[in-house]
């Protein structure tokens, strides 16, 4: 009978821990991303300049035959803004308004650190192959509504490396946000 109490009591202090609710400010701005710490505070995430580079291999320029490639890049190695892997990143994202389906309109991508920078591949062609673009993986989130205005995300499991958040205008297309993109290091 105790073992059965005490399991009782604690299976419903774990789902009462699980189901906290997170109670931490919106940000002030659209756009702006806060890395949660714990449900009550979070963290601004940095905010970088983005420019997106296409380069050819090689063999297209020798033998008129390779592929043509475009990566969206951020310089520097490593973001300034940190969160801690294995578990799981929660996010609040500012946006316009949070009426439209965020998985329309927020990227959240793994960057390839390559050299001084970070980059992540957008489009691909080739002279004997097929072009890709906007297909190329992603990283999963569950998202919902949060305050006024901002999408509370919840991804699992991110894996060490540099991450980026790159945000569409879901009402209308906002050029400048093309080029800027949220970043953080998973450690």
């Amino acid at each position: 009978m105790k073992k059965l109490l005490l399991t009782v009591l604690f299976v419903l202090s774990t789902v009462n821990i699980a189901n906290a609710q997170v109670n931490v400010q919106e940000p002030e701005f659209a756009d702006q991303v806060l890395l949660l710490t714990s449900d009550s505070e979070g963290v601004l995430l940095a905010r970088e300049n983005a420019t997106v580079k296409t380069k050819a291999g090689a063999s297209l320029y020798l033998v008129g035959i390779g592929k043509v490639k475009s990566r969206l890049t951020v310089a520097g190695q490593k973001s300034t803004s940190k969160a801690k892997g294995g578990s799981t990143t929660r996010l609040i994202i500012k946006a316009k308004d949070n009426i439209t389906d965020p998985n329309s309109f927020i990227n959240i991508l793994k960057f390839e650190v390559k050299g001084k920078e970070r980059r992540y591949q957008l489009a691909e062609t080739g002279t004997l192959s097929k072009t890709e673009q906007n297909n190329l993986s992603s990283v999963d989130y569950n998202a919902k509504k949060y305050g006024e205005s901002s999408y509370y995300i919840v991804i699992n499991d991110l894996t060490p490396g540099e991450y980026g958040i790159v945000l569409g205008d879901p009402n209308t297309e906002n050029e400048k946000n093309s080029f800027k993109v949220t970043t953080f290091t998973v450690e």
